[in-house]
């Protein structure tokens, strides 16, 4: 009969004591062709995740009381873990290689269980909304991540339940979302390859359902089956007909990290046909910092999503494409594409940019830009008042301020006048150039209100 989820608990706990760790080790380097550490580890990492993944499942569909059972025990084993591989006998290359796995895969490991023990307990309680589009559960989960990372943790656990009743999570999640995101997410691939390469009747039914299936698996304890399933599982659970089906949005994905070039009108078309399904994706990509900081092919996505959400009219990243617009450290494109798309948004760019000067306490020398979006937008009162509190927020020691100064005048209220005239008074004023542009702008809009009286005079 084959090990039920205590046998796998007691092949965890022995692969995670410092002997099991060693003679697993050693029995990844010789299957090597060359010997590299990092690559050692991370097999190994590997079939300890993968071990745990298939205790659970095992111990959730004996019953609740096993699966608390075997939260519990895995739980303990990975906090466990440096006070398990400490061997004070252990020579110091033994030890230099316990501490980086304790460094890298153990961490990856605590960081990953919580998501498992997280997923397959929502599965068993069935706290989860089949109905609930994954991408909406991952855009919600990113945009909690950096005020409540654990109310994000249950975010994602409502993923992983969803995925192991077939629920597919799209591979482009994995580029678009913040570095640990992408650890969890993968943890969740890996977790539901793991699953599907163990149980032929996956995708699973529910609990109750699936506890009823006479199957059971042949559950594997074997080192190296288990990498060898872990080399499977890397892509995700596959379609038993084969590939991955990709559907219009997966396509449209595809076009959309090709760059803004192949937004071609057919493609524009099927964003709109799609916008609902489509949107999570295109707004995760706009957030996505981490696509801009190595400039690179990944800056081409972010453009092509901002351009894609313009064409939409859809509001959902104002602040952050204000922030885009303004940041001196953005690719030259992006902020360039950033400012488009807010005067296509029109009067919702000034509420853009008026609570980005609410929540920021220094305004970086790029709101020079927001000062000349804003004098081309249609005349109101909170246009004027936001762009004389830019003017006003901007620092000497930048060309913006002087900007922005050229700005209020094109903009043409007279009630700017005063506001540049105390700035001529005001003595930290630099010389030169900064002082010419003011001066000019005072001139301009003295024309501008000597024009006007002219004008009502003839009247």
């Amino acid at each position: 009969m084959a090990p039920g989820y205590r046998e796998l608990l007691e092949q965890l706990q022995g692969l995670t004591q410092y002997d099991g760790f060693l003679s697993a080790l050693v029995d990844i380097r010789d299957s090597m062709v060359f010997y590299d550490r990092d690559l050692m580890l991370a097999s190994y990492t590997g079939a300890v995740e993968g071990l745990i993944v298939s205790a659970l499942a095992s111990a959730c569909l004996e019953g609740d009381r096993e699966a608390g059972e075997a939260f519990d025990e895995v739980r303990r084993i990975v906090d466990q873990l440096p006070q398990r591989l400490d061997d004070p006998q252990a020579p110091p290359d033994v030890e230099a290689v316990v501490e980086s796995f304790l460094r890298v895969g153990a961490w990856i490991l605590r960081e990953r269980v919580r998501l498992f023990i997280t997923s397959f307990s929502r599965y068993v309680t069935d706290d989860y909304d089949p109905e609930q589009p994954v991408d909406a559960l991952v855009l919600r989960a990113q945009q909690t991540l950096a005020r409540d990372p654990e109310q994000c943790l249950e975010q994602l656990g409502e993923v992983g339940a969803l995925m192991l009743r077939g629920h597919l999570l799209r591979r482009h999640w994995l580029e678009v979302v913040e570095p640990r995101l992408q650890l969890w997410l993968a943890g969740l691939r890996n977790m539901v390859g793991q699953v599907a390469a163990t149980y032929p009747t996956f995708p699973w039914r529910s609990v109750d359902e699936e506890r009823q299936r006479p199957h059971r698996p042949p559950a594997v304890v074997d080192l190296q089956a288990f990498r060898t399933r872990r080399f499977m599982a890397q892509e995700t659970w596959q379609w038993p007909e084969g590939e991955q089906p990709q559907d219009d949005v997966d396509r449209l994905m595809e076009r959309l990290f090709q760059g803004p070039q192949a937004l071609d009108p057919p493609a524009l078309e099927a964003f709109e046909r799609l916008g609902e399904q489509a949107v999570p994706l295109l707004v995760a990509a706009v957030n996505a910092r981490h696509l801009l900081e190595a400039g690179g092919p990944d800056v081409r996505a972010v453009v092509a999503a901002i351009r894609v959400l313009a064409h939409l009219r859809r509001h959902e990243v104002l602040e952050r494409l204000v922030e885009l617009a303004a940041a001196p450290e953005v690719p030259k494109e992006v902020a360039r594409e950033a400012r488009e798309a807010l005067e296509r948004l029109g009067g919702l760019a000034v509420d853009g940019v008026s609570e980005y000067l609410r929540r920021t306490s220094e305004v970086p020398a790029g709101g020079a830009a927001l000062a000349r979006l804003l004098a081309r937008m249609p005349r109101s009162e909170k246009t004027f008042r936001t762009l004389v509190e830019l003017f006003q927020r901007l620092r000497w020691e930048d060309d913006a301020k002087a900007a922005a100064a050229v700005a209020l005048a094109e903009y043409g209220d007279g009630r700017a006048l005063p506001v540049l005239q105390q700035a001529l008074r005001d003595p930290q004023l630099p010389a030169g150039r900064v002082r010419w542009e003011i001066e000019g702008a005072v001139r301009r809009l003295t024309g501008h209100r000597s024009s006007r009286r002219r004008r009502v005079a003839k009247g």
